[in-house]
C-alpha cells in the first residue's frame, strides 16, 4: 500500500487507490494521471440554492455536505485551486460545474453537458435543464477518427446514498467512455460517495479518488468494493505491467 503524504487513510479496492485527505495536501504527491474527471462542490450553498425544491431525482439535493460549506468563497478557495492542480497533472478533464461559477474554473478547450429534458429543477431564467462539464485537453483516439458526443441526453436519476448531491452512475458511465479509454488512470479529487470510481470498475479504468470526508470516503470504499465484487464480464482488467508510476 503506498505511503502518501497529506493522507489519513489509504484503502486499495482493485484497481482504485482511495485516499482520505484533503485533496490540497495529496495531490502534490500524485505525479500524472490519464484523466481528471470529477463533480466537486458548486460554491452554490447546496440545499438552499435557487434550483432545489426538493423533489429532483436528477441533480443537487436538499441536504448539505457534512463538514463543508458550499459558498462562493469556499469554492474559490478550495475547489478552484484543487481542479488547477489536478488538471495540470492530466492529459485530459472533464469537470462538473454550475454554469454561473464555471468562469472561476480554469479556462476549458471546450464545454460539454448533460441535457435534462424533463427536470423538475428550475432558477431564475426557467428550468435548469443543463448540468455543464468544462473539457480540457483532447478527446482520446481523436487522431483515430473518434468522435465523441459532448452532449447527452438522459432521464438517469440518482442513488439515495447518503451523499447530497451523488451524480447518477449513466452520467459518469458517460463521462468516463468520453474521457479516457481503456486501462487509463482516472483521477477523481472530490471522490464524495464514489461514483467516478463505481464507473472506471464497471469500464476498465484505473482510479484514484480523494475525499476529505470520513462518512462520504466509507460509503464510497463500500460501493466500490461492490462494484469490483460484481464486474462487468465484458470489459477488460486493466494491464498492470504497463502501469507507470502514480505517486
Amino acid at each position: 500500500m503506498p505511503d502518501i503524504p497529506g493522507a489519513r487513510e489509504v484503502r486499495v479496492i482493485g484497481d482504485a487507490t482511495l485516499i482520505l485527505g484533503d485533496c490540497r495536501d495529496v495531490l502534490p504527491s500524485i505525479w500524472k494521471v490519464d484523466a481528471t474527471i470529477t463533480d466537486p462542490p458548486y460554491g452554490i450553498g447546496i440545499g438552499g440554492h435557487s434550483a432545489n425544491d426538493g423533489r429532483s431525482g436528477h441533480g443537487l439535493g436538499a441536504g448539505y455536505y457534512e463538514s463543508y460549506d458550499d459558498t462562493l468563497e469556499n469554492f474559490r478557495r478550495v475547489v478552484v485551486p484543487s481542479i488547477r492542480d489536478a488538471i495540470s497533472i492530466s492529459r485530459r478533464g472533464l469537470v462538473f460545474a454550475a454554469g454561473h461559477n464555471a468562469h472561476e474554473l480554469p479556462k476549458p478547450e471546450a464545454v460539454g453537458g448533460v441535457y435534462l429534458p424533463s427536470t423538475p429543477m428550475r432558477h431564475c431564467w426557467g428550468f435548469a435543464s443543463l448540468s455543464i462539464c468544462l473539457l480540457y485537453g483532447k478527446a482520446p483516439n481523436l487522431h483515430l477518427g473518434a468522435k465523441p458526443t459532448i452532449l447527452k441526453s438522459t432521464e438517469y436519476v440518482t442513488e439515495n446514498n447518503e451523499h447530497p448531491c451523488p451524480k447518477p452512475l449513466g452520467w459518469m458511465l458517460w463521462a468516463i467512455d468520453l474521457a479516457s479509454i481503456a486501462s487509463e488512470t482516472v483521477l477523481d479529487p472530490f471522490m464524495g460517495s464514489g461514483t467516478t470510481g463505481v464507473a472506471c470498475a464497471k469500464m476498465g479504468r484505473r482510479f484514484i479518488g480523494i475525499e476529505i470526508e470520513p462518512k462520504y470516503f466509507q460509503i464510497a470504499c463500500r460501493r466500490i468494493e461492490q462494484a469490483y465484487a460484481q464486474p462487468d464480464f465484458f470489459v477488460p482488467r486493466p494491464e498492470k505491467a504497463k502501469q507507470e508510476a502514480m505517486f
